[in-house]
């Protein structure tokens, strides 16, 4: 049985979980389009290095149906590979994705390759109703909490750079919100929205308002609601904000 890893145009995801509903929003869209110039592109540049499997040169390659430019559907590709060549593959695919703006993302694993939890990543996105925002801020959160490793995330409103951060380390989860001391005056809290950061449970402190959780498992849904919170009621930022995310290990 062959394993596949889809390669697509578009933003990076905030998260595995969100990669994985692209990827599946994807599949249920596809309609045999035409290849785009710059998927094309890209295909070409792995079959420069392992050609098609139907090809003298490529018969010991990883690929697992030729011809591999069939495989794009508009701007999405579905590389099929043979057992055992995932992981040079996957290799290969981080190699030559980056300074595109195009995803990888293996579906039998439902991550991103490389993983959200495993590099560096920047996502810039528009900011989502106050409904929706958690739903996206608990499977960041998830992720980083489960991921075994240090791991930081840093949301930024792009306009003015205000900005909410998490660290999880050891199992505890701190989520901080920038504190008023490098803010212009017209982006420092009012008294009723320091009231509310109180209310909300986070400690006024320098440079940062705070709130640590020793058990972060057990903190993230409300981790995500807190985060969304702060953005849609303290700051009142309006649906459609332009947003920057950036999570990495420490």
């Amino acid at each position: 049985m062959s394993y596949y890893i889809g390669v697509w145009e578009g933003p990076a995801p905030l998260s595995n979980a969100h990669a994985t509903s692209e990827f599946q929003r994807r599949m249920a869209e596809r309609s045999q389009a035409e290849a785009t110039p710059g998927l094309r592109h890209f295909v070409e540049t792995l079959l420069a290095v392992h050609p098609d499997i139907d090809l003298p040169e490529g018969e010991d390659g990883p690929w697992a149906d030729a011809p591999l430019l069939h495989c794009i559907d508009g701007s999405t590709a579905y590389l099929p590979i043979r057992p055992g060549r995932v992981d040079e593959v996957a290799d290969l695919i981080k190699r030559h994705i980056d300074g595109q703006e195009l995803v990888a993302f293996d579906p039998q694993a439902k991550a991103l390759v490389p993983s959200a939890t495993a590099v560096a990543r920047t996502s810039e996105f528009e900011l989502p109703s106050a409904d929706e925002l958690p739903l996206h801020l608990r499977a960041v959160l998830r992720e980083a909490v489960r991921a075994g490793r240090p791991l930081a995330g840093v949301l930024e409103q792009v306009s003015t750079e205000f900005y909410i951060q998490w660290l999880v380390r050891d199992g505890r989860l701190t989520i901080e919100a920038q504190g008023d001391g490098v803010l212009r005056p017209e982006l420092r809290l009012s008294g009723p929205a320091r009231s509310q950061m109180h209310e909300l449970g986070f400690t006024e402190s320098e440079p940062n308002w705070r709130i640590r959780w020793p058990d972060g498992e057990s903190h993230i849904d409300e981790g995500a609601i807190l985060l969304g919170r702060v953005l849609s009621e303290v700051r009142a930022l309006p649906v459609g904000e332009p947003m920057r995310l950036q999570t990495f290990p420490v």
